[in-house]
This record gives structure tokens, sequence and C-alpha cells, in this order.
């Protein structure tokens, strides 16, 4: 057979593609196997192109047809692999990145002797690594074996985290919060990216929320390890200072764990079947996008930033700025506040605990709703909006105990609005080097929120940080309305798009139709945006 291959090669790339449907249809297991190969082999080399991260087109690999149970089975494989790797890495990314406010409730500010200035700017200091770090970054993820780089950063927060019980003042701690915001700056627009090479674009912000709904499972399994380390006492190492080498010690071990099994796309998951490596293709034509391209399509980044070519890119900017702001403040303040309330540091911890379900509850449900509701992913947006604009106005307007609490519950309800841009890029921007662009855009806004956010919250305020609270009620009146203009520009664009299609006669738009193909959103007006 290899010999035919090599001396008439166009020969039996015709008679393979004919063979295919017989061999899939009345083969043996093993021989359906052996028919998708020789069409696969005969086709100038499309696997191992596909594997090194070219670009692969709609011509160069045949359409197959996969049942559902097939599309199941290696759905299923597909989620045991990648699930566990992205939920636990971001549960500890959450952890390590609010171990500073867990110290905080006990002597670190004290030892490190802090002014409530410094404490603010170690919180921003994270965000501006993030923001520095994050073009170079996107560059990276681009250039680099996605998963290799990614675990990489996994080992190198970690140990940085360690590094973090070292510091006696201000100045080598402000030196490893920014270093920490550099390593930690390629996890999610990493995640975003590996999700969009194997999950169908309905099927990407379910999974993209399980793994942001860890940032609950974070906060709470990292209130009961602080709450734990708290109690520990060893000479000349203070308390707070084991929540940090605990929490990166796990990290750097779970890197290890990510590096060995992370796959970099279909084609290299090793727990994956010859024949379900190509289902597992197949599945994401209809995204209508590449899998990877190492090219820097320049054209592609100005369509990303030019707001008069596509706004999406800018909108989302926006819509995450206005939600980073609180979630910087609220998240580096979130003990701080829940304690200014009269509750000493361990109650804090442990009253703190339901807020942290909530973080779980919230996201989750949110992904799961915009999942099964169809073209619901920016009402759900906006509802979730609500909860934690309701929950800033309560910290603002009473010093009721219980009110109070009430709102401290529910004020992270967002986070399932921020799962859902973080999201986008994959679903709704086509293009390697412009989905690179826009992601990179979406978690420049994320740090620059979160750089702004904690200098609103003014700890010698009383009613305690009340000018915080206000710019969160600014902030999140601004996100509802901005998210409703995305969703009028999406719905009038698919509907031009149709209106086109109709006119060349090409009939109903099939999502399932694609290829693999570097063209933009923009380029391809096949392309319909996900609402």
């Amino acid at each position: 057979m290899s010999q035919v291959v090599e001396e008439k090669p166009d020969i039996v790339a015709a008679s393979a593609v004919e063979r295919s449907a017989t061999d899939l249809e009345v083969g043996l297991p093993g021989e359906k196997v052996e028919g998708l190969e020789r069409v696969e082999s005969a086709r100038s080399n499309v696997m191992d192109e596909l594997a090194k991260g070219e670009s692969v087109s709609y011509d160069d690999l045949p359409i197959i047809e996969v049942t559902p149970e097939e599309n199941k089975k290696v759905l299923r494989k597909l989620d045991l692999l990648l699930l566990p790797l992205t939920m636990v890495a971001y549960t500890l990314q959450y952890i390590d990145r609010s171990a500073m406010s867990y110290a905080a409730v006990f002597t670190f500010r004290k030892d490190l002797k802090l002014t409530p200035d410094q404490y603010s700017w170690l919180g921003s200091l994270f965000f501006f690594g993030y923001l520095f770090f994050e073009f170079p970054g996107s560059y990276l993820l681009q250039r680099l074996p996605l998963s290799k780089t990614m675990g990489a950063s996994i080992l190198i927060w970690g140990g940085l985290l360690m590094c973090m019980a070292a510091p006696t003042h201000f100045a080598p701690a402000a030196v490893i919060r920014t270093l920490l915001g550099c390593s930690e700056a390629l996890v999610t627009p990493g995640f975003v990216l590996l999700i969009s090479r194997f999950y169908k674009r309905e099927e990407q912000p379910l999974r993209v929320g399980l793994w942001y709904c860890c940032n609950g499972v974070g906060s709470f399994v990292g209130a009961l390890v602080s709450y734990g380390m708290g109690h520990v006492h060893v000479a000349s190492v203070r308390p707070w200072a084991w929540i940090f080498i605990v929490n990166g010690g796990i990290t750097v071990l779970f890197s290890i764990i990510f590096l060995w099994l992370c796959p970099e796309n279909p084609q290299t998951c090793r727990f994956l079947t010859a024949h379900e490596k190509r289902i597992a293709l197949e599945r994401v034509r209809g995204n209508k996008s590449s899998l990877g391209s190492k090219e820097i399509k320049w054209y592609q980044v100005k369509e990303a930033l030019c707001p008069w070519i596509d706004p999406q890119g800018w909108v989302y900017f926006i819509i995450v700025f206005t939600i980073a702001v609180p979630n910087g403040g609220i998240g580096n303040f979130l003990h701080l506040i829940l304690q200014s309330y009269g509750y000493t540091a361990f109650q804090t911890i442990l009253i703190g605990l339901p807020q942290a379900a909530m973080q779980v509850i919230f996201p989750l449900s949110g992904a799961y709703i915009a999942r099964k509701v169809p073209q619901a992913r920016l009402f759900v947006l906006m509802a979730y909006m609500l909860p934690s604009l309701v929950g800033v106005i309560i910290q603002y307007k009473t010093r009721n105990s219980g009110a109070l609490l009430f709102g401290y519950y529910i004020l992270g309800s967002y986070v399932a609005s921020l799962g859902i841009c973080f999201a986008a890029p994959g679903a709704n921007v086509a293009g390697y080097t412009k989905r690179v662009v826009v992601g990179a855009m979406v978690f420049v806004a994320y740090a620059t929120g979160n750089i702004v956010g904690p200098h609103f919250f003014i700890s010698t305020e009383t009613p305690a940080y009340r000018s915080g609270m206000f710019a969160c009620i600014i902030c999140f009146t601004i996100t509802i309305p901005m998210a409703l203009l995305l969703r009028l520009y999406y719905m009038r664009e698919n509907k031009r798009r149709d209106k086109l299609a109709e006119e060349r006669g090409e009939g109903a738009y099939d999502e399932s139709r694609g290829d693999f193909s570097d063209n933009t959103d923009v380029e391809n007006l096949s392309f319909r945006y996900a609402l």
C-alpha cells in the first residue's frame, strides 16, 4: 500500500475517499480506523501538519460522518481529561491570588509594617504584572506550544507564591506580587484558547463556567486551609507564612501533572484512539476557525483593534473593565469587608464560607443556563449583574448587620457575567491571531480594572468602604446597557448575513458546516455570532 501511495498519490487519494464510506459502514472497529487513516495519509500529511499547529483547510480535511454515540464518547473522554486539569488549575490560581487576603486577617500587615495605602498597592501590583505581561504572554501562547507554556506558567507562579513567606517589609513583597501577576497572566487566556480547540461553540460556555466557578471552590478551600494554617505555630515562622508555603507547594506539584497530561490539540491527546482523534477534529469543524496558527497575521490584529471594522473587542473591553474594577476592590478587601462588621479573624474566615459557596453556584448556574437556553449568553450576563448591584447598594446604604451579611453573600454574582466574557473570544471571534488579540484586550481590561479597584476601598472610612461601594454601583450600572448594545449588534449582523446568503441562493444556515481555514469572523460571511 505504501508503495502505491508514493507512486500514484492522486489516484490513491480518490480511491481512498470512495472506500472510506464503505469502511465506516461495514468494517470492524479496527477496519474503520484503517479506512480513516487511508484517507488522511493520502491527503498531503494533513494530520502531521495539524499536530505541528499548522492551519488546515476544509479541502485538506475530508468530512466524515460521526454518530451521536461516538460524539458523546469522545466528549466524555475530553471532559474527563481537560475539565479536571483546568478546574484544579483555576482553583489553585484563585487560592494563590487570594492568599494575601487571607494572610491579612492575621498579622501579615503588621509584620510587614504596611500602611493601608501599601496594602492596596500590593493588591494592584499583582495586576500591574498581569497587565504588563498580557500581550507578551499572548505572543508566547501563539508562538510556543500552548499546553507546555501554560504548565511552565503554573510551575513558576507556585514557586513565587512560596517566596511570599519571606518578605519582612513592603518592597520585596511588591516585587514578588508583580512577578506573580506576570506568571498568572497566561492562565485564563490560555485556557480559553485550549477550550476552543476541543469543544464546539455551544459547548464552550458550560466548560468555561465549570473551571471559572472554581474561583468559589478556591475561596472555600483557601479559607479552610488558612483557618488551619493560622493555628500552626513553629518557632521563627509566622503563622500566616504557612498559607503561602503550603498553597505554593501544592501548585508546584500540580504543574508537573499538568505538563504530563495536558494535550496540545486533539491529535496529540494520548487518551484518544486514532479514530477518536479524527472524531474530535470533526466535532469542532462547525466552529469555522483554525485550531492553531504560529503566523502573526497583521490584518487580523488591525481588525481586532479597529472598532469601525469590528466593535466587539472594544465592547468586551468596556464590559470587562466595569466588572473588574469592583472585582479588584472586593477581591482584595473581601475578608476585611466582613471583618469590618465586628468579627474576629477566625470568625471572619468561617462566616465567609457561604459567600465562597455562592461563588461556585453563580458561575455554574449561569454557564448551565447559557448552555441550555439557545441564544441566551448575553441575557445571562445582564441578569447576573443584578444581585451584585443589589449587594453593593445594601453595603452603601445600611449598617444593619443582617442586611449587610445578606448583601455580602450575593456580592459575587458578577463572576458569572465575567465567565461569559472570558468565553466570548473562543465563541465569537474567528481567525487565530484575531482571537488571541481580542482575548488579550479582554484580559488587559481585566487587569486594568483590578489595578484601579482597590484604591476606591479606603479602610479608614466610616461606614467602612463607602467610596468603594459607590464606585461598584456606577460600574455595575454601566455593564448592563453595554451588554444589551452588543447583543443588538450581533442580531443585526446575523440578519444581514442571512439576507446575503439568501440572495446568493445558499439556503438555510447550517452551523455544523465549516472548515479549519484561518479566516476571521468578518471575512467569513458563513460565520454567525452566538447571542
